[in-house]
Protein backbone atom coordinates (compact mmCIF):
# COMPACT_ATOMS: atom_id res chain seq x y z
CA UNK A 1 0.00 0.00 0.00
CA UNK A 2 1.15 3.51 -0.82
CA UNK A 3 -0.02 6.61 1.01
CA UNK A 4 -0.41 10.12 -0.32
CA UNK A 5 -1.36 13.57 0.87
CA UNK A 6 -4.29 14.99 -1.13
CA UNK A 7 -5.25 18.61 -0.50
CA UNK A 8 -7.23 21.39 -2.17
CA UNK A 9 -5.37 24.31 -3.71
CA UNK A 10 -7.70 27.05 -2.53
CA UNK A 11 -8.84 28.74 0.67
CA UNK A 12 -7.31 31.28 2.99
CA UNK A 13 -4.11 29.28 3.59
CA UNK A 14 -3.97 26.44 1.06
CA UNK A 15 -4.61 28.90 -1.74
CA UNK A 16 -1.04 30.11 -1.33
CA UNK A 17 1.21 28.17 -3.73
CA UNK A 18 4.24 28.61 -1.49
CA UNK A 19 2.32 26.90 1.35
CA UNK A 20 1.44 23.99 -0.93
CA UNK A 21 5.06 23.59 -2.01
CA UNK A 22 6.23 23.61 1.60
CA UNK A 23 3.66 20.94 2.46
CA UNK A 24 4.97 18.76 -0.38
CA UNK A 25 8.53 19.12 0.93
CA UNK A 26 7.37 18.20 4.44
CA UNK A 27 5.39 15.22 3.11
CA UNK A 28 8.44 13.84 1.33
CA UNK A 29 10.59 14.27 4.43
CA UNK A 30 7.97 12.45 6.55
CA UNK A 31 7.89 9.42 4.25
CA UNK A 32 4.65 9.94 2.32
CA UNK A 33 4.63 8.34 -1.14
CA UNK A 34 2.70 11.01 -3.03
CA UNK A 35 1.47 14.59 -3.00
CA UNK A 36 -1.61 15.42 -5.05
CA UNK A 37 -3.72 18.54 -5.56
CA UNK A 38 -7.32 19.21 -6.46
CA UNK A 39 -7.68 21.03 -9.78
CA UNK A 40 -10.51 23.60 -9.93
CA UNK A 41 -10.75 27.08 -11.37
CA UNK A 42 -13.97 28.02 -9.53
CA UNK A 43 -14.82 27.13 -5.93
CA UNK A 44 -18.06 28.59 -4.52
CA UNK A 45 -17.35 30.84 -1.56
CA UNK A 46 -13.57 30.69 -2.01
CA UNK A 47 -10.97 32.77 -3.81
CA UNK A 48 -8.87 30.64 -6.14
CA UNK A 49 -5.26 31.81 -6.19
CA UNK A 50 -3.07 28.92 -7.28
CA UNK A 51 -2.81 27.39 -10.72
CA UNK A 52 -2.31 23.71 -9.96
CA UNK A 53 0.08 23.01 -12.85
CA UNK A 54 2.39 25.90 -12.06
CA UNK A 55 2.37 24.90 -8.39
CA UNK A 56 3.21 21.28 -9.25
CA UNK A 57 6.16 22.52 -11.30
CA UNK A 58 7.51 24.14 -8.15
CA UNK A 59 6.78 20.97 -6.17
CA UNK A 60 8.76 18.96 -8.72
CA UNK A 61 11.72 21.32 -8.35
CA UNK A 62 11.71 21.12 -4.54
CA UNK A 63 11.22 17.36 -4.12
CA UNK A 64 12.98 14.28 -5.46
CA UNK A 65 11.02 11.19 -4.44
CA UNK A 66 7.26 11.67 -3.99
CA UNK A 67 4.87 11.07 -6.85
CA UNK A 68 2.82 14.13 -7.69
CA UNK A 69 -0.03 15.24 -9.88
CA UNK A 70 -3.43 16.87 -10.31
CA UNK A 71 -6.48 14.91 -9.15
CA UNK A 72 -8.28 15.48 -11.30
CA UNK A 73 -7.81 17.68 -14.35
CA UNK A 74 -10.96 18.03 -16.40
CA UNK A 75 -10.45 17.28 -20.09
CA UNK A 76 -13.75 18.99 -20.79
CA UNK A 77 -12.44 22.44 -19.92
CA UNK A 78 -8.85 21.90 -21.06
CA UNK A 79 -7.58 21.25 -24.56
CA UNK A 80 -6.05 17.74 -24.61
CA UNK A 81 -2.99 18.91 -26.55
CA UNK A 82 -2.32 21.58 -23.92
CA UNK A 83 -2.69 19.01 -21.15
CA UNK A 84 -0.36 16.64 -23.01
CA UNK A 85 2.33 19.29 -23.41
CA UNK A 86 2.07 20.36 -19.77
CA UNK A 87 2.22 16.74 -18.64
CA UNK A 88 5.25 16.11 -20.84
CA UNK A 89 7.02 19.12 -19.35
CA UNK A 90 6.16 18.23 -15.76
CA UNK A 91 7.18 14.61 -16.22
CA UNK A 92 10.62 15.72 -17.35
CA UNK A 93 10.96 18.33 -14.60
CA UNK A 94 10.02 15.75 -11.96
CA UNK A 95 12.27 12.99 -13.26
CA UNK A 96 9.32 10.71 -14.06
CA UNK A 97 7.22 11.25 -10.92
CA UNK A 98 4.04 12.66 -12.50
CA UNK A 99 0.72 10.83 -12.36
CA UNK A 100 -1.91 12.54 -14.51
CA UNK A 101 -5.35 12.41 -12.94
CA UNK A 102 -8.18 13.15 -15.37
CA UNK A 103 -11.94 13.31 -15.07
CA UNK A 104 -15.09 14.81 -16.50
CA UNK A 105 -15.01 17.72 -14.06
CA UNK A 106 -17.81 19.45 -12.19
CA UNK A 107 -20.35 22.07 -13.38
CA UNK A 108 -18.87 24.84 -11.20
CA UNK A 109 -15.78 24.90 -13.44
CA UNK A 110 -17.88 25.38 -16.59
CA UNK A 111 -21.08 27.30 -16.04
CA UNK A 112 -19.55 30.66 -14.98
CA UNK A 113 -17.77 30.83 -18.34
CA UNK A 114 -20.62 29.72 -20.59
CA UNK A 115 -18.97 26.38 -21.33
CA UNK A 116 -21.31 23.73 -22.72
CA UNK A 117 -21.17 20.23 -24.11
CA UNK A 118 -20.76 16.73 -22.77
CA UNK A 119 -18.08 16.61 -20.09
CA UNK A 120 -18.06 12.80 -20.04
CA UNK A 121 -17.64 12.62 -23.82
CA UNK A 122 -14.80 15.14 -23.68
CA UNK A 123 -13.03 13.01 -21.09
CA UNK A 124 -13.51 9.78 -23.02
CA UNK A 125 -12.18 11.15 -26.28
CA UNK A 126 -9.64 13.42 -24.63
CA UNK A 127 -7.83 10.67 -22.73
CA UNK A 128 -7.15 8.73 -25.91
CA UNK A 129 -5.91 11.87 -27.61
CA UNK A 130 -3.59 12.75 -24.71
CA UNK A 131 -2.15 9.23 -24.80
CA UNK A 132 -1.60 9.47 -28.55
CA UNK A 133 0.15 12.83 -28.26
CA UNK A 134 2.46 11.55 -25.50
CA UNK A 135 3.40 8.47 -27.55
CA UNK A 136 5.72 10.43 -29.85
CA UNK A 137 3.86 9.29 -32.98
CA UNK A 138 2.43 11.71 -35.49
CA UNK A 139 -1.20 12.11 -34.49
CA UNK A 140 -4.14 11.96 -36.85
CA UNK A 141 -7.30 12.14 -34.77
CA UNK A 142 -10.74 12.92 -36.15
CA UNK A 143 -13.29 12.49 -33.39
CA UNK A 144 -16.65 13.84 -32.36
CA UNK A 145 -15.14 16.74 -30.41
CA UNK A 146 -11.48 17.05 -31.41
CA UNK A 147 -9.78 17.15 -34.79
CA UNK A 148 -5.98 16.93 -34.80
CA UNK A 149 -3.82 16.42 -37.86
CA UNK A 150 -0.06 16.01 -38.30
CA UNK A 151 0.97 16.87 -34.72
CA UNK A 152 3.98 15.20 -33.11
CA UNK A 153 5.25 15.69 -29.56
CA UNK A 154 8.36 14.11 -28.05
CA UNK A 155 7.55 10.73 -26.47
CA UNK A 156 7.22 10.44 -22.70
CA UNK A 157 5.53 7.90 -20.44
CA UNK A 158 2.85 9.41 -18.19
CA UNK A 159 0.57 7.11 -16.18
CA UNK A 160 -3.06 8.24 -16.19
CA UNK A 161 -5.57 7.75 -13.39
CA UNK A 162 -9.22 8.29 -14.33
CA UNK A 163 -11.56 9.73 -11.74
CA UNK A 164 -15.31 9.66 -11.39
CA UNK A 165 -18.24 8.79 -9.17
CA UNK A 166 -18.64 5.06 -8.60
CA UNK A 167 -20.75 2.99 -9.31
CA UNK A 168 -21.58 5.23 -12.26
CA UNK A 169 -19.90 4.29 -15.53
CA UNK A 170 -17.92 7.52 -15.93
CA UNK A 171 -14.75 6.33 -14.13
CA UNK A 172 -14.47 3.51 -16.63
CA UNK A 173 -15.15 5.25 -19.95
CA UNK A 174 -11.42 5.69 -20.48
CA UNK A 175 -10.23 2.55 -18.67
CA UNK A 176 -8.41 1.19 -21.71
CA UNK A 177 -6.17 4.28 -21.68
CA UNK A 178 -5.62 4.36 -17.91
CA UNK A 179 -3.12 2.97 -15.43
CA UNK A 180 -5.51 3.37 -12.53
CA UNK A 181 -8.86 4.59 -11.24
CA UNK A 182 -9.71 7.17 -8.55
CA UNK A 183 -13.33 6.68 -7.50
CA UNK A 184 -15.45 9.05 -5.47
CA UNK A 185 -18.35 7.47 -3.59
CA UNK A 186 -20.99 9.46 -1.75
CA UNK A 187 -23.41 8.54 1.01
CA UNK A 188 -26.08 10.54 2.82
CA UNK A 189 -23.50 12.60 4.67
CA UNK A 190 -21.10 13.15 1.80
CA UNK A 191 -17.94 11.38 0.70
CA UNK A 192 -17.47 7.86 2.03
CA UNK A 193 -14.55 5.44 1.71
CA UNK A 194 -15.42 2.22 -0.09
CA UNK A 195 -15.57 -1.01 1.86
CA UNK A 196 -13.02 -3.69 0.89
CA UNK A 197 -15.80 -5.65 -0.84
CA UNK A 198 -16.88 -2.62 -2.88
CA UNK A 199 -13.25 -1.87 -3.70
CA UNK A 200 -12.86 -5.39 -5.08
CA UNK A 201 -15.99 -4.90 -7.22
CA UNK A 202 -14.67 -1.57 -8.47
CA UNK A 203 -11.36 -3.19 -9.43
CA UNK A 204 -13.23 -5.91 -11.31
CA UNK A 205 -15.33 -3.28 -13.13
CA UNK A 206 -12.19 -1.37 -14.07
CA UNK A 207 -10.47 -4.42 -15.50
CA UNK A 208 -13.64 -5.52 -17.32
CA UNK A 209 -13.79 -2.08 -18.96
CA UNK A 210 -10.27 -2.45 -20.37
CA UNK A 211 -8.07 -1.37 -17.49
CA UNK A 212 -4.89 -3.31 -16.68
CA UNK A 213 -5.16 -6.20 -14.22
CA UNK A 214 -2.24 -4.71 -12.25
CA UNK A 215 -3.62 -1.16 -12.42
CA UNK A 216 -3.88 1.18 -9.45
CA UNK A 217 -7.04 1.50 -7.38
CA UNK A 218 -6.82 4.73 -5.43
CA UNK A 219 -9.09 5.49 -2.47
CA UNK A 220 -9.34 8.91 -0.88
CA UNK A 221 -11.07 10.68 1.96
CA UNK A 222 -10.48 12.79 5.03
CA UNK A 223 -10.05 11.54 8.55
CA UNK A 224 -8.34 8.39 9.80
CA UNK A 225 -7.33 5.95 7.10
CA UNK A 226 -8.71 2.40 7.42
CA UNK A 227 -6.43 -0.57 8.02
CA UNK A 228 -4.69 -1.58 4.82
CA UNK A 229 -4.86 -5.38 5.02
CA UNK A 230 -8.31 -6.13 3.56
CA UNK A 231 -7.95 -3.30 1.06
CA UNK A 232 -4.66 -4.64 -0.24
CA UNK A 233 -6.33 -8.02 -0.73
CA UNK A 234 -9.10 -6.26 -2.66
CA UNK A 235 -6.59 -4.70 -5.06
CA UNK A 236 -6.32 -1.20 -3.57
CA UNK A 237 -2.83 0.21 -4.12
CA UNK A 238 -3.09 3.80 -2.84
CA UNK A 239 -4.83 5.63 -0.02
CA UNK A 240 -4.97 9.43 -0.14
CA UNK A 241 -6.01 11.74 2.68
CA UNK A 242 -5.66 15.13 4.31
CA UNK A 243 -6.23 13.55 7.71
CA UNK A 244 -9.43 15.49 8.20
CA UNK A 245 -7.26 18.38 9.36
CA UNK A 246 -8.98 21.60 10.38
CA UNK A 247 -6.61 24.40 9.48
CA UNK A 248 -3.05 24.61 8.25
CA UNK A 249 -1.32 23.95 11.58
CA UNK A 250 -3.27 20.74 12.10
CA UNK A 251 -2.54 19.67 8.53
CA UNK A 252 1.18 20.28 8.97
CA UNK A 253 1.15 18.17 12.14
CA UNK A 254 -0.68 15.36 10.34
CA UNK A 255 1.77 15.45 7.42
CA UNK A 256 4.78 15.49 9.75
CA UNK A 257 3.52 12.37 11.56
CA UNK A 258 4.00 10.37 8.36
CA UNK A 259 1.88 7.65 6.77
CA UNK A 260 0.40 4.75 8.80
CA UNK A 261 2.84 2.05 7.75
CA UNK A 262 2.07 -1.50 8.82
CA UNK A 263 3.79 -2.34 12.08
CA UNK A 264 4.58 1.31 12.84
Amino acid sequence: MRYGIYVPSFGSSLGDPSVLVSLAVEAEAAGWDGFFLWDHVVVPGESVVSDVWVTLGAVAARTSRVLLGPLVTSLGRRRPWKVALEASTLQRLSGGRLVLGVGAGVPQDYSPFGERGSRAEAMSEGVGLVRALLSGAEVEHHGALFDVSGVRFAPVEVPIWVGGIWPRSSPFRAAEHAAGVVPATFGREGLVVLSPADAARLKADFVASGGPADGDVVLWGGGVLPEAGEYEAAGVTWMLTDGGAQGLDELRAFVAAGPPRSGA
